[in-house]
Parts: structure tokens; C-alpha cells; sequence
């Protein structure tokens, strides 16, 4: 099976892997990792990249949190064809 049709195949447990990895990041390295609303955003099939080895699937959640410390927050997660961990990426806006 292709990536794409893993990632229209396993599209909701794509968004929970991300939100399962999100959840386990390591409150030393970011801070105040807390958020209240966590908003499964794309996936998308990544095929050339600079940086992150391809062909893999790209996972991205938005994240909001109330207070006014970081209202947004982009949360990227990327896995291979076993959907299996390849990197992530935590942007605050």
C-alpha cells in the first residue's frame, strides 16, 4: 500500500497518533506545553523535503490554550509508511 492510501485509509488514527505524541513531549524541553483545545488541522504527503527524509506522512494539530501566554501553537508530527516515528516540530505563534 502507497502513503496515500494509508494516509486517507488511517486518517483518524493519524490525528491520534499525533495527539498521543504531542501529549508525551517532555514538559523540560518546552514550556508550558498545556493546551485547552487541540484541533486536528491536515495531513499531508510529504515527497521532497530539505530537511525531513522522504516520502512520509506529515501530521499537523493546532493548539490553543485560554490564557495569554501562547494562544496558538502549531504541532507537527511526521511518520515513515509503518507510521512510524520519523520527527516533530512544536512552533508557538
Amino acid at each position: 500500500m502507497n502513503l496515500l492510501e494509508t494516509t486517507i485509509r488511517d486518517k483518524e488514527e493519524l490525528y491520534t497518533l499525533a495527539v498521543k505524541y504531542f501529549k508525551n513531549i517532555n514538559p523540560e524541553e518546552y514550556e508550558n506545553v498545556k493546551f485547552d483545545t487541540i484541533i486536528p488541522k491536515s495531513i499531508s504527503v510529504l515527497t521532497d523535503h530539505d530537511f525531513i527524509p522522504t516520502p512520509c506522512i506529515g501530521i499537523k494539530l493546532e493548539l490553543h490554550r485560554h490564557d495569554k501566554l501562547y494562544n496558538r501553537c502549531n504541532y507537527f508530527l511526521y511518520v515513515d509508511e509503518n507510521i512510524e516515528f520519523v520527527d516533530e516540530f512544536l512552533i508557538f505563534e
